[in-house]
């Protein structure tokens, strides 16, 4: 039987080990997700998503559970995959799966996660959970957001939006002129 001392240890790292996870993923997430924001909106909004997650949202727990792993099933290891493919050379195929991976997550697994989501909430585990990679995600920010990074990365996005709305006006200007 192995002593009290090595279970607390294996325990301490199995739960930093979910927590350096937790952590590369939210970095991820952030990094990839205003990118597919805009094809997210635009597809929550067509008819037959709206019907499908209506009848998502009629599927027993365990069932929308289910429903909601096949996607993540796929696409969470090849987000992975798709990493080692461009730490090996393939930058372009490495980027266009994790692409295709975030699609896949962001765009599927999120409208099966929002359709359900009350109904999964009814399940003890899946709830406590979700309530541990939530608390986890939001200290992550919370403490991201007091860093200098992330005070430049603010201005920076400022700046870069202000550019691009100079330079669009600019060019409304100009093909004003010129079609006038």
């Amino acid at each position: 039987m192995p002593a009290r001392n090595e279970i607390r240890g294996l325990r301490r790292f199995l739960l930093l080990a979910a927590k350096a996870v937790v952590v590369v993923y939210v970095i991820l997430d952030g990094i990839v997700t205003p990118i597919f924001r805009p094809l997210l909106r635009w597809v929550s909004r067509l008819r037959f998503v709206i019907r499908l997650q209506d009848i998502v949202a009629a599927l027993p727990p365990y069932a929308i559970l289910v429903l909601l792993a096949v996607p993540l099933a796929f696409a969470e290891p090849a987000k992975i995959y798709a990493l080692v493919l461009m730490g090996e050379g393939h930058f372009a195929s490495g980027l266009a799966m994790m692409g295709l991976a975030y699609l896949v997550s962001l765009v599927v697994a999120e409208r099966i996660y929002n359709a359900g989501r009350a109904k999964l909430r009814t399940i003890a585990w899946f709830a406590k959970l979700m309530d541990w990679l939530i608390g986890n995600r939001d200290r992550l920010l919370a403490w991201a957001r007091t860093t200098w990074i992330w005070t430049f990365s603010i201005r920076f996005k400022r700046s870069v939006r202000e550019l691009i709305t100079k330079i669009r006006l600019r060019f409304r200007v100009a093909y004003g002129r010129f079609w006038h």
